[in-house]
């Protein structure tokens, strides 16, 4: 069906259209009523070296063996995994819960800095949950070094340098849904539309040619009776004239 074709379906089926337009707003509505605004914060941490520095002296490391592997880089990659694991995951946001985070390097900056996000339903909710990343990465990046039996003075430290005061709305997320759920709709109600046109075409199609002969037949004998009825009239007629019997 032709682009031409489907606008005059749709003219000839406009209460369907202005019905699935209508049921199309009522579950925007609805979207805007029952799905949450989400609120989002950040903060960035920036991981500190330690004042001494991993020295090799035959087969025997001193200080911080992390410091080893490759410098700070490397103990921001760790402590990156280490906190969004999915036990870490499910001891910082309870079940059920809308909240969630996320925790990578900022590639923005030089240096080793790690990004933390949190958002959650309320800004109340999206605060604890990244003060509670804050806190798990300062006792998961003791913990690692304190495996490796890092010296304290030899424990790379965590510095919070940006931290929002303010929960930020996230209406990017609910503007892109409305739009899905209005554009589906839409879809969904031009589709039903037409293709209701289409069958009611076709069963009428149907009916018409079922009906051809029959009607024709119908005439043929309304004709015939006819013919019969001026017949009769006429030989009436005769009989009735003068000489006639």
């Amino acid at each position: 069906m032709d682009l031409s074709a489907s606008l005059h379906a749709l003219g000839r089926r406009w209460y369907v259209l202005i019905a699935g337009l209508l049921v199309t707003a009522g579950f925007v509505v609805l979207a805007l009523r029952f799905v949450p605004l989400a609120y989002d914060v950040k903060a960035s941490i920036l991981l500190l070296p330690p004042t001494s520095s991993v020295t090799v002296t035959g087969k025997t490391q001193t200080g911080n063996p992390f410091l080893y592997l490759g410098g700070l880089d490397v103990v921001a990659g760790v402590l990156e995994r280490s906190v969004t694991d999915s036990e870490s995951v499910q001891s910082i946001i309870p079940h059920g819960s809308k909240a969630k985070y996320t925790v990578q390097q900022d590639a923005a900056v030089s240096g080793s800095v790690l990004q933390v996000q949190a958002s959650d339903t309320s800004p109340a909710g999206a605060f604890s949950t990244l003060n509670s990343v804050v806190d798990l990465a300062t006792t998961k990046l003791q913990t690692l070094q304190n495996e490796v039996q890092a010296k304290p003075s030899d424990q790379v430290r965590l510095l919070v340098i940006t931290n929002n005061t303010v929960a930020v709305p996230d209406y990017a997320s609910l503007i892109r849904l409305l739009i899905v759920v209005a554009a589906a709709g839409i879809v969904l109600t031009l589709f039903v539309a037409v293709f209701i046109d289409a069958a009611v075409r076709r069963r009428r199609s149907r009916r018409l040619q079922r009906l051809k002969r029959p009607d024709e037949d119908e005439a043929a004998i309304e004709a015939l009776e006819g013919d019969a009825e001026k017949d009769a009239a006429f030989d009436e007629s005769l009989q009735l004239a003068p000489g006639g019997k």
